[in-house]
């Protein structure tokens, strides 16, 4: 299962989440969210990393340029059609809440109706989501073994739930949330069995 650490300012929080697990790192790139990172400094901590994750570049609307070289996925918020994607040669996954899916019918989905204000989705609407997705939005160590339980995602993204505050980490809880995502995915996973 993707579990991915969004909203990475610094090298210290991006070696720490991959050190306890996660397999995707976001870097947002939207000049007013407090999580910004200027193309230059998130060069620095792309070419600080080791080991094998994926590299998520966090974008309202496409990208006017090419994304930062080691950047694999365009995370893009804000799209009303697929007609808008500019994809860059890159994977790309479109957040959206459950009632846009259908305008993005060859997309990869990441739900989120939060924008990393940390507000949990309605999961409610969720049960009537026929296609796979990531799920994202309000996840926070306490709550994600349940969403995993409940929806069986592709993935789950967290942002401000593992923060001390607006950027910056919290290493308990990155490492409390990685343990029980991995848990809960292991214990789908047995149960399948």
């Amino acid at each position: 299962m993707l579990v991915k650490i969004c909203g990475i300012t610094s090298i210290e929080d991006a070696r720490w989440a991959l050190r306890c697990g996660a397999t995707a790192l976001g870097f947002v790139f939207y000049s007013e969210s407090p999580r910004y990172l200027v193309p230059s400094k998130a060069m620095e901590i792309l070419h600080s990393l080791s080991g094998d994750c994926l590299r998520v570049g966090v974008y309202v609307g496409s990208p006017a340029v090419p994304p930062p070289a080691g950047i694999d996925v365009l995370q893009l918020h804000g799209l009303k059609s697929e007609a808008e994607i500019c994809a860059f040669g890159k994977e790309v996954w479109v957040a959206v809440g459950p009632g846009e899916i259908a305008s993005f019918p060859h997309t990869d989905l990441l739900i989120d109706t939060s924008w990393g204000r940390g507000i949990v989705a309605d999961w409610e609407s969720l049960r009537s989501v026929q296609r796979p997705f990531i799920l994202s939005g309000g996840l926070t160590p306490k709550n994600v073994s349940e969403a995993i339980r409940l929806f069986q995602p592709l993935g789950v993204d967290v942002s401000s739930g593992v923060e001390l505050s607006p950027g910056l980490k919290d290493p308990d809880k990155i490492r409390e949330f990685l343990h029980n995502a991995r848990a809960a995915s292991e214990s789908d996973l047995e149960g399948e069995d």
